[in-house]
């Protein structure tokens, strides 16, 4: 160990994970600095659809992005991270904010696949900066969630959310407003 606790063992894993972000920009389309993958990250990308990362993204093991036609944009902001075995499914676009804390098992899409007769099937999805999504969460096509909003662990969000808002459930419902929360 040394002075700020951190022993060569950290240090190796931090590297091997800069290494491995290296080795994933080559699946996307633009990339900022300083990419860390922590393992196996599935993309499967239609030839033309676009994959963009921010600054200091970090991409747990096991998550997984669908770009499923050509028109799909998949975003993600600068100091976002995304933890284990979660997916996010795109026909059209999926934007996800700065400093955005998404937990593990999350699914996040912008389509149904399939189609009602009479219902759009896919609709953008956007997530705002600062949002922190609990595990086991599913996001909805065609939901905005607000700057600093609070998604609970096991939520189903099929609505947007106001900003500074905690939701909670399946339907996901607002349960307070004017929260603030830390990484």
């Amino acid at each position: 160990m040394n002075k700020s606790g951190r022993s060569f063992k950290d240090y190796a894993k931090f590297g091997y994970r800069i290494i491995l972000g290296l080795l994933f920009r080559r699946k996307l389309d633009k990339c900022g600095k300083l990419l860390r993958v922590g393992g196996k990250v599935t993309v499967s990308k239609a030839r033309h659809a676009k994959f963009i990362i921010g600054d200091k993204v970090i991409l747990h093991r096991n998550t997984g992005f669908f770009l499923d036609s050509d028109e799909a944009v998949i975003e993600i902001g600068d100091h976002t991270f995304i933890n284990r075995r979660s997916e996010i499914m795109c026909k059209k676009l999926v934007k996800i904010g700065r400093n955005c804390a998404i937990s593990w098992d999350v699914s996040i899409m912008d389509t149904d696949y399939h189609c009602i007769e009479g219902s759009t099937p896919t609709k953008p999805t956007v997530i705002g900066d600062n949002v922190w999504i609990g595990n086991k969460s599913i996001i909805l096509k065609g939901v905005t969630i607000g700057t600093g909003a609070v998604v609970a662990a096991g939520s189903v969000v099929s609505k947007d959310v106001p900003a500074y808002a905690l939701v909670a459930g399946v339907p996901a419902k607002l349960v307070k407003t004017n929260v603030r929360w830390t990484k």
